[in-house]
């Protein structure tokens, strides 16, 4: 009897206890929907790159907006391939929903991102991309098309003739071999234009620096360089004022730093082609909650370019475009 009564009571006490576990699971499962993982792997965490603070801002403020749970990681240098894989590997095992990548290499990072999708994980591209059709939306700027903005300016600058430099910053990847692709299209077979080899800075600014003085050294009739991005304008432009070449040698960048900024003013810089990386960070973030709920997402956004120049940085809209919000 006394038996009965005792597993009586434990049946009694675990069976409550059954059900306090499930209650809270409930309350837990239905009460607060399940919060959406992204985990956002970026060029550089540089932060003297200022093109990556601004894209950091944009997707911050997206975060904030639609609620997913963002984790932002990069490596230290554009050039480090190897540490952007083992980036996204480390991203891989925490299993999120989505990935946002900015590819460093448009080859190398496609094993890994397919092994990502092979395990469940949908991969977006903000930037720059990569050679395979994983991803399902590529939010970037048209890179070719300013790439072609960037070689009209150099031609109209250059009044037609004249030997031309091409500064780039890391070959590998997709967005730079895009632009350069664009320059080379509309500067290529153009009477009295010589373009020369692209130079690859392997993810320096001093390196930009250091070949753009030795090509403006050894080669006195060059008369156009471009860098591809802001460290290698920065880098260009800085060894075109210690050669006491300002105005001579013209040079057209991309991006738009503080330094930029005062590069154009200066007319050590005749013009920048400028991006949008907060609109970039934004849209990244935004398109991909919205294709993790279902919806029917573009396959490519572009997010656009503008050519900037000493006579229009001063007009109301570009000055949104050149000083964007970031509290860094």
């Amino acid at each position: 009897m006394i038996a009965s009564r005792l597993r009586t009571i434990v049946l009694v006490v675990i069976s409550a206890f059954l059900l306090v576990l499930l209650g809270g699971y409930l309350v837990d499962r239905f009460s607060k929907p399940d919060r959406l993982d992204i985990q956002v792997i970026i060029k550089s965490t540089d932060d003297s790159v200022e093109f990556w603070q601004v894209m950091m801002d944009g997707i911050e403020v997206a975060a904030n907006e639609f609620g997913p749970s963002v984790a932002i990681t990069g490596s230290r240098s554009e050039a480090d391939i190897d540490g952007q894989i083992a980036l996204v590997e480390d991203a891989i095992e925490k299993k999120p929903d989505a990935i946002i990548l900015a590819a460093n290499d448009i080859d190398r990072l496609v094993p890994v991102v397919e092994k990502g999708e092979s395990r469940g994980i949908r991969f977006f591209i903000v930037d720059s991309g990569i050679d395979s059709d994983v991803p399902e939306s590529v939010i970037a700027t048209d890179n070719i098309k300013a790439g072609e903005a960037a070689g009209t300016e150099m031609l109209r600058h250059l009044e037609g003739t004249g030997k031309v430099a091409i500064l780039n910053f890391v070959g590998t990847a997709a967005s730079l071999i895009d632009r350069d692709r664009g320059v080379r299209s509309v500067l290529e077979g153009k009477p009295g234009i010589e373009l020369m080899d692209t130079f690859d800075a392997a993810g320096s600014l001093s390196n930009a620096y250091e070949i753009a003085k030795r090509v403006l050294s050894e080669h006195p009739d060059v008369r156009g360089i471009v860098g591809l991005n802001e460290p290698t304008t920065v880098g260009a432009a800085r060894a075109i004022k210690e050669l006491g070449l300002a105005g001579q040698v013209k040079l057209i960048g991309f991006d738009s730093s503080v330094n930029e900024i005062k590069l154009l003013e200066e007319e050590v810089m005749q013009a920048t082609i400028i991006q949008k990386p907060f609109q970039m960070g934004y849209l990244s973030i935004k398109t991909a909650v919205e294709a993790l709920g279902g919806a029917s997402v573009p396959r490519v956004i572009d997010t656009g370019s503008l050519v900037i120049t000493k006579r229009n940085m001063y007009e109301e809209e570009n000055q949104k475009l050149l000083f964007p919000f970031y509290d860094r």
